[in-house]
């Protein structure tokens, strides 16, 4: 099963979110949406780590050692602001408040898959909220790369004054991505849950579903 981690904005800070994303929709020149995925807002959310393939041993401990890890972290105060783009290939909205905070929990959380033999990328967290990807990028091109089929910048620029209403974050989630017709996974735990999405596939194909397997309280002190 594919695993990933997220913390999930509130209803009133999505609403917000929505009401940006229509407004760029509306105002993208002719032809640039029909590039775009736009990703649904059921599905929006804020990755804290993402595991790719676990099998459902490891994923029985990761449950288990994320459990410990949400016990020691505290709530952290959260709001949506700016935009960006990772080169040619998608466009968010940024993370701001108590990034440090949010980072700190990124790492616990990518120590407890390796402790749990579970591979992760080591790069620099950077906490985001994609809106849209781009479709015919080729699968070569890196974040660095500027070009691509459709020029994100005009749409990054209007995105950027962006500003959502702040949050305290006291919830993380661990979500399974499967393709749509599979049978679900849930990883085995008391914090199981089974609250589940649908999301578009990569330029048209197949959907992808999300379901919440596991969730947890921070309650650290």
């Amino acid at each position: 099963m594919r695993l990933f981690v997220a913390i999930t904005p509130p209803r009133a800070v999505l609403l917000e979110v929505r009401a940006a994303v229509d407004a760029l929709k509306r105002g993208n020149e002719p032809g640039a949406n029909a590039l775009l995925r736009w990703t649904r807002p059921e599905t929006w959310h804020i990755t804290v780590a993402f595991y790719g393939e676990v099998s459902e041993e490891k994923a029985a401990d990761l449950v288990e050692r994320l459990g410990r890890v949400a016990a020691r972290t505290t709530p952290m105060e959260l709001s949506l602001a700016g935009a960006g783009r990772f080169g040619p290939r998608a466009l968010w909205f940024g993370v701001q408040g108590e990034c440090d905070r949010l980072g700190r929990l990124a790492e616990a959380a990518g120590a407890a898959a390796r402790r749990c033999h579970i591979r992760v990328e080591d790069r620099p967290y950077r906490p985001h909220l994609t809106l849209a990807r781009v479709n015919g990028v080729p699968r070569g091109a890196t974040q660095d790369d500027q070009t691509g089929p459709l020029d994100l910048t005009p749409i990054v620029d209007r995105a950027r004054p962006f500003r959502s209403p702040g949050w305290l974050a006291g919830e993380v989630e661990l979500f399974t991505v499967a393709e749509v017709g599979e049978a679900p996974h849930a990883a085995n735990g008391a914090n199981g849950a089974n609250a589940a999405h649908t999301v578009n596939g990569a330029n048209g194909g197949p959907y992808k579903r999300y379901e919440r397997v596991a969730h947890w309280a921070l309650t650290g002190r």
